[in-house]
């Protein structure tokens, strides 16, 4: 969750600003100024830049499967002394992870308090679904479809809880009530249609950390330019491969034209490793076949 809200971005005078996800932006560009790494959001009239808005539309589209595995793994141990709930009589009790249970009720909640945003302002009927998953499958359905009238809600109060262990990252305009014995703080803020695209994308990020589907970065295998080790990585985030190479070593960052050039040596690294590859394959097949033929042609 965070606190940004709409109201908060400056706008020029030609209403361009920055695209909500700052730093994070899918467009972002990234220079280099006296040794500084200056990252700049890309410009847009919306809450969400183009490249963002496909983002949230994507998030929105594997969200219910998501939610499906996660349900599947309700029972999954977290540790062994987890929490067991018990049907009562003989039936065995049953292992609860409780992470994958607050995760799909944080889920629930986000899904459903925008759908009826959504709703509201496009002057549909109330959703109507015969169980909460239901709801939330048919909810993420009707965001997609109206993501720009989702992404352009003006700022209203709305119900969120979090942990009370993250309290401190709470809005500035948070009002609510704290639940200690319970661990969580329930309490009302102001939220944007920057706000919804927000918090998708984060809850994408959570399902997908929560089943295990780690990012994919990308390792080079061509030396830092710096400190001759092969330790650069372009890391894999929410947005997709970073727009810079960084040494796992000495930090060295690659950018601009810089990565262009260590991309062009990283390609011409990998050819020759195929390369390689390939030659000592045809000397083991050379070998095999010279061990075969010695023994009269019988493997």
């Amino acid at each position: 969750m965070t606190d940004l809200t709409y109201s908060r971005i400056e706008v020029d005078d030609d209403g361009l600003h920055d695209c909500a996800r700052g730093d994070h932006c899918a467009a972002r560009t990234t220079t280099v100024e006296a040794g500084q790494r200056i990252t700049v959001p890309a410009q847009t009239y919306r809450a969400l830049c183009d490249a963002d808005r496909t983002h949230v539309l994507n998030c929105l589209d594997e969200l219910p499967g998501l939610y499906s595995e996660l349900r599947a793994r309700i029972g999954d141990k977290s540790r062994s002394d987890g929490p067991r709930v018990s049907g009562g009589g003989k039936t065995a009790p049953v292992i609860l992870n409780l992470a994958v249970d607050a995760l799909l009720r944080h889920i629930n909640t986000v899904v459903l308090s925008w759908d009826e945003r959504v709703r509201v302002v496009a002057g549909f009927s109330d959703l109507a679904a015969a169980t909460t998953d239901t709801a939330t499958t048919t909810g993420c359905v009707l965001l997609a479809r109206h993501v720009d009238t989702l992404l352009g809600l003006p700022a209203e109060p709305m119900s969120r809880r979090r942990d009370l262990t993250q309290a401190e990252h709470l809005p500035l305009d948070a009002t609510g009530l704290v639940h200690p014995e319970a661990g969580w703080v329930e309490y009302n803020t102001n939220l944007t249609g920057a706000d919804a695209g927000l918090e998708l994308l984060a809850l994408h990020h959570r399902c997908l950390r929560m089943l295990g589907h780690t990012p994919q970065h990308h390792d080079l295998i061509t030396p830092c330019w710096e400190c001759d080790e092969r330790s650069l990585r372009r890391h894999d985030g929410t947005a997709g491969l970073a727009d810079h190479v960084e040494c796992m070593r000495c930090r060295e960052q690659y950018l601009g034209s810089r990565l262009s050039a260590l991309m062009v040596e990283e390609e011409q690294a990998q050819l020759r490793k195929r390369d390689r590859e390939a030659q000592q394959e045809g000397q083991r097949r050379q070998v095999l076949h010279s061990s075969v033929a010695g023994f009269g042609g019988r493997p």
